[in-house]
């Protein structure tokens, strides 16, 4: 019996972070594992020996050649350390082009975010996925960032440490690095001030949390949203069918799925689903019950509508993904070997009840969700936790074509039928009813809201979990959240007054508002500010590599060094900005100091490099872009204005709201804008594949280690 190992990196440290992809602004997580530093080493020179298009990476314990199937065999490395030989094939037929890409908005998704394409690399990651040895993936990982590195076609400017200010009233806060808190597991001493907060007859009261924040998220439709904000909300207003329990890093656990098994090779995993959870519309106070052609419909929607955050799902078979009955579940108990591992158990089940008694799971069942992938992906479990994924109720989607959809699809054994009823992209009916009037399984749901203004969530009658609440709550030492209200702010020093007064619990605040938030006092209560945590987040800046000048390697190299890395990091984030040269964090697997830039701020190299690549720079404009509300941002955007003008471009700098930000990224309708990342979920392909993958097809990757 092969046991399917899901490899999670645990993190040292624990503080707070709301995870999720793209970041309106700077999120706090854990401090991960402190990694030796390494003396830079130059990575060697390529010889005309080497076949074009067969590169040679240089790693701390091995050689990795990556070429063409028939190129690749033949290259040497140097002595003194292991090689592995990653040889491909392109698939030119099915590789999208970057035209095309960008039409589509599929920047951030399909595409990494500065439309850059490089076979090998693209081979890398391909490789990565497949190939299992933690030390070979780990030895992957480096090359792909010693590669993108030297390539640059991302300007890191540092890994962010934790920034979080809140009232000492508020209790129980915990972190994990991908996932929001959620709401209804914190609470506030119940002596805790009750203050009006100007929107409607809302008071901050010890029921009430209210958090003070900038931006508006992308979307209410979790099939479209790939950002921190609308994760955050749809931790609070949605389940997925596998969660992590507020801190835990090293597994997932049951949330709308109460056990799960697999196939030998993990390319059959399957979701028994809990039952009598249902789903409430609070637009028309109504319930939906959820079973497994919900989960079904659910998943195979988010491919379907194909937004950027769709690129998750690539590992997943959607079409061959389909409900069962708990009969025809238990048939493939008796007649096929499944395995399952949960807390410390493992082992090959051989029924039902087997399965429930391993996850100690004794309630009433709704089907079984059987997943399909077209290959193992250890990390599968962590994706099927992100709020992306949250399960929604079918009837509620389609209407009137419910009975309909359900008929042609055969109850969910078919979901390629559904496609008469879901379209693609943002014009999908499906997804305008969501965007507008979202409906979920979670303990809160969106009550009310004023875009650009605030957002109101309350505690949900029908919540399937909410017999957890009266165990928290029963000794009435805790005031529970009641309600859930974001107020928008884009201006940093009204939200430190929203602060000050007590409008607010919790406030985002750029790093040069800290001391504004920090020694403040409100009826004996006092503000926190907590800045002691390394997080796995890297602030960084997109080059449009499909566009003059960024095409240019040398182009992108000489801003790296016109960058004044020191001066943001002190000036800018207040000294909670640590150095990093490319995108994995550090104390991640594949981050290194082994044979690579170190860029400097160093104007004299800038200049020698421009002369390099051949351009005149003075005909060429760079609009360097932020998202609106966030002042470090735009602070980061007045120096690079400042440092790349005295290159000889001519340099504008352009606040955007963050729906409009997202959108001219996803289709390369920039030059440069500045963003954040935080993962998806816990492994190093989280970063190097949606912020460097190419999206090149490949007939054939394969990985030899000698």
């Amino acid at each position: 019996m092969r046991k399917i190992v899901l490899v999670l990196f645990v993190l040292v440290a624990l503080g707070l972070v709301f995870a999720g992809c793209t970041q309106q602004q700077e999120k706090p997580a854990a401090t991960p594992t402190p990694t030796p530093e390494k003396t830079a080493t130059p990575a060697p020179t390529e010889t005309p020996s080497i076949p074009e298009g067969v590169r040679i990476v240089e790693t701390e314990k091995y050689y990795v050649i990556v070429g063409e199937k028939g190129k690749v065999e033949g290259v040497s490395a140097p002595g003194g350390k292991k090689v592995i030989r990653v040889s491909y094939v392109v698939d030119e037929e099915n590789t999208p082009s970057i035209e095309e890409l960008m039409e589509k908005g599929l920047g951030f998704g399909a595409i990494n975010p500065a439309f850059w394409r490089d076979t090998a690399f693209d081979a890398l990651v391909k490789a990565a996925r497949k190939e299992t040895n933690p030390e070979i993936r780990t030895a992957l990982f480096e090359a792909m960032y010693i590669i993108a590195n030297d390539e640059s076609p991302l300007l890191t400017f540092g890994q962010n440490k934790q920034l979080r200010v809140y009232w000492s009233w508020l209790e129980g806060r915990y972190y994990h690095p991908t996932l929001a808190e959620r709401y209804d597991l914190l609470w506030e001493d119940p002596n805790a001030p009750s203050i009006e907060i100007g929107v409607k007859d809302y008071v901050n009261d010890p029921n009430t949390y209210v958090i003070g924040t900038i931006g508006w998220p992308e979307s209410f439709d979790p099939a479209t949203t790939y950002e921190t904000f609308g994760w955050e909300i749809w931790h609070q207003i949605g389940d997925t069918l596998v969660t992590y329990w507020k801190e835990e890093t090293e597994e997932v656990s049951p949330d709308l799925a109460v056990a799960w098994a697999h196939n030998e090779d993990g390319t059959e995993w399957y979701f028994v689903i809990r039952g009598g959870v249902v789903a409430y519309d609070p637009w028309n106070d109504k319930t939906y019950p959820i079973d497994a052609t919900d989960v079904a419909f659910s998943i195979w929607r988010v491919k379907r509508i194909g937004h950027s955050v769709s690129w998750m799902l690539d590992f997943v078979d959607v079409d061959n993904s389909t409900a069962m009955t708990e009969e025809e579940f238990k048939n493939v108990l008796a007649n096929e070997k499944l395995y399952a591992e949960f807390k410390g158990k493992a082992g090959e089940v051989k029924s039902l009840d087997e399965l429930l008694n391993m996850f100690g799971y004794s309630g009433e069942t709704a089907g079984v969700y059987k997943l399909k992938l077209p290959e193992p992906y250890s990390p599968i479990l962590g994706i099927l936790a992100d709020p992306f994924l949250s399960v929604l109720p079918m009837e509620y989607l389609l209407g009137d074509k419910y009975e309909e959809a359900l008929q042609a699809s055969d109850n969910g054994k078919n979901p390629s039928a559904w496609e008469a009823y879901v379209s693609e992209g943002k014009e999908d009916a499906t997804h305008q009813l969501m965007h507008q009037k979202p409906v979920g399984t979670g303990p809160y749901y969106i009550a009310e809201y004023e875009e650009n203004s605030y957002i109101v969530a309350k505690k949900n009658p029908y919540y399937w979990g909410k017999s957890l609440w009266d165990e928290m709550y029963s000794g009435g030492d805790k005031a529970m959240h009641d309600t859930v209200i974001w107020i928008i702010n884009n201006d940093a020093v009204s939200r430190v007054n929203l602060f000050k007064t007590g409008t607010v619990d919790v406030v985002a605040l750029p790093p040069e508002r800290l001391e504004d938030a920090k020694g403040l006092t409100l009826e004996g209560y006092e503000s926190v500010v907590k800045t002691d945590l390394l997080q796995p987040v890297i602030t960084y800046g997109v080059f449009n590599t499909y566009k003059e000048p960024f095409n240019n390697k040398l182009v992108r190299e000489a801003l790296a060094y016109a960058t004044p890395y020191d001066t943001i990091s002190k000036n800018v984030y207040s000294g909670l900005l640590e150095r990093n040269y490319a995108a994995i964090p550090k104390g991640w697997p594949g981050y290194t100091e082994y044979g690579i830039k170190k860029y400097t701020f160093d104007m004299n190299k800038a200049k020698e490099l421009i002369e390099k690549s051949g351009i005149d720079p003075t005909k060429y404009s760079i609009e360097i872009t932020y998202n609106t509300g966030n002042s470090a941002r735009e602070k980061i955007a007045t120096l690079l204005q400042n440092t790349w003008s005295q290159l000889g471009f001519q340099v504008t700098v352009n606040g955007l709201e963050w729906p409009v930000y997202l959108s001219k990224g996803e289709h390369g309708q920039f030059d440069f804008y500045i963003i954040g990342w935080v993962p998806d979920y816990l492994d190093t392909d989280n970063w190097v594949g949606p912020l460097y993958y190419g999206a090149t097809a490949f007939k054939e990757v394969t990985v030899s280690v000698e």
